[in-house]
Formats: C-alpha cells, structure tokens, sequence
C-alpha cells in the first residue's frame, strides 16, 4: 500500500490540467477509453483542429453571422 499512498499524495500536488491527464492515463490503463488506431490520445483541442481542417471559409465568420441574425 505504500505505492499507493505515495500515489495518492503526488496526485494532491498536481495542477487540475494534469490531474485530468493523469485521470485519461487511468481509464486508458482500465480499458475504458479505446486508443485512436493504435496512436496516443490526442487533446481535444487538436482532434477539433482535424475535424475542422477540412472546412473551408472562416468558421469566425459564420458564428459572426449567426450571431447577427439572433439580434
């Protein structure tokens, strides 16, 4: 147990941006969070940028538009 004590208290050290990792590490240990065709986890942020790459025109643009359009 003491592994798991020693875990516990570098885990209360960690900001809340690492804990989230640390919490990803976990539930990918546990099976519970499929890997992405055999690569690491991406960051959200980064899986938006591929998802939105293919897009074309400003994304900035239409949310101005929509904007508009409900004032």
């Amino acid at each position: 147990m003491k592994v798991k004590e020693q875990a516990i208290k570098e885990l209360e050290t960690l900001k809340p941006t690492e804990l989230m990792m640390v919490y990803d590490l976990i539930l990918l240990f546990k099976g519970k969070i499929p890997k992405q065709s055999g690569k690491e986890r991406l960051p959200a942020y980064i899986r938006v940028r591929n998802a939105i790459k293919q897009c074309k025109g400003s994304i900035s643009e239409d949310i101005l538009l929509a904007r508009e359009d409900r004032i």
